[in-house]
């Protein structure tokens, strides 16, 4: 459980697993930008493709 705290002090409780799934939004919403952006500079745009970035260590 992830506890959020907000302005007002009041605090709102969320579940690991909805954490989890917004931040794995989040990080594609990211790449998205990335993509558009150096399209915009003429540059390749950027894989969005998790598998094979290393990004899991066994």
């Amino acid at each position: 459980m992830m506890i959020d705290i907000l302005d007002d002090g009041r605090e709102v409780p969320h579940p690991c697993g909805e954490v989890m799934r917004h931040l794995i939004s989040h990080e594609i919403h990211h790449t998205g930008q990335l993509s558009v952006w150096a399209r915009e500079i003429g540059k390749e745009p950027v894989s969005a493709n998790f598998v094979g970035r290393g990004l899991y260590n066994s």
